[in-house]
């Protein structure tokens, strides 16, 4: 018998917990990030580019606190750029647009110097070329500089130092700010997040912190990327080409392995789903968007967070399984 996601989910269920994300999600969540690791002194005070967008207003100002000089803090603010070190964040996704963005965990002479009006790129490779960049307005040497918002650096002794970025935009109407809630502020967030806290370990030189962790983490991407090919290919639809086909765009365009099993996972698990469970699996599929954003918001580290939910899931899928058979041969 066909299995259907209507007899796992009512449909009005759903749209109740949707709408229970969405309220928690812009009255605790949304205020939360906007103002991740600052102190009320941080959040009002003047910052190099306050101003520097005519009618603007501040969207977000986040920080944290570095074990290191400002200075040291600097060779390494100093580098951002796809041109140069990428943006110490979540590469594997920044290439699932074909960015070609790789992070560097050293320091190099050659991208110590910066100016004020020159092009720093967001993303470039054979995709974007040099057409995806901003133009530095406002920078001083060792302070701040002001990409898609100020990236500031304070002294707060002379072996720690605050790290602060402020991002600012036009008024917007009330349903167009929601909008941009819901999708690019918590992936703006996610990002911004993992640039400070890449920052931190490198000055701190905690990089190889947490190897064991991120080896189960990739196991997980390993499993689940095999698990969900052999949905795809043994069942024999064809749809699975499409995801293959983006994962090896990925390689060939950025070489990045990890965002190429991203990808095809990311597409692979919603063509899988409507394979399995036909149309309701929109369902399922609102159900699975909240629990991805729940993820990648909540925690730290979301690339090693999925690949040990993944693996804790092969683990538990792989158990029922094997208790199943047991049982059918009983």
């Amino acid at each position: 018998m066909k299995l259907t996601i209507q007899k796992l989910y009512n449909g009005w269920t759903v749209l109740a917990v949707v709408t229970i994300f969405s309220v928690f999600y812009l009255s605790v969540l949304h205020p939360w990030m906007n103002r991740w690791g600052i102190t009320d002194a941080e959040a009002a005070m003047n910052l190099p580019g306050d101003g520097e967008i005519e009618g603007g207003i501040i969207t977000s100002t986040r920080g944290v606190t570095i074990n290191a000089s400002s200075d040291e803090v600097w060779k390494w603010i100093v580098q951002l750029g796809q041109e140069r070190a990428g943006f110490y964040s979540e590469d594997w996704l920044e290439n699932l647009t074909l960015a070609d963005i790789h992070n560097a965990d050293e320091i190099r002479i050659e991208w110590q110097q910066r100016q004020q009006g020159e092009k720093v790129l967001g993303a470039g490779g054979a995709v974007y070329g040099e057409n995806s960049f901003w133009r530095i307005p406002v920078y001083e040497e060792g302070k701040v500089i002001y990409l898609w918002g100020s990236i500031v650096v304070l002294p707060v002794d002379a072996q720690t130092s605050r790290l602060v970025t402020r991002s600012y935009t036009v008024p917007a109407s009330p349903v167009m700010q929601t909008v941009l809630a819901f999708t690019y502020d918590w992936m703006h967030f996610v990002m911004e997040r993992g640039m400070l806290l890449g920052i931190k370990a490198r000055a701190e030189q905690t990089l190889e912190s947490g190897a064991l962790l991120r080896t189960f983490s990739s196991l997980g991407w390993i499993l689940a990327t095999l698990g969900i090919g052999a949905t795809l290919f043994m069942r024999r639809h064809g749809w699975g080409l499409i995801s293959l086909a983006y994962a090896v765009a990925i390689i060939i365009f950025t070489r990045d392995l990890w965002s190429a099993m991203a990808g095809f996972l990311w597409l692979g698990i919603i063509v899988a789903g409507f394979i399995l469970w036909g149309r309701g699996w929109w369902k399922g599929l609102l159900l699975s968007t909240i629990a991805v954003i729940l993820v990648f918001v909540l925690t730290s580290h979301p690339h090693t967070a999925f690949g040990v939910i993944f693996l804790l899931f092969t683990l538990a899928t792989g158990s029922f399984m094997a208790a199943s058979n047991k049982s059918i041969a009983k």
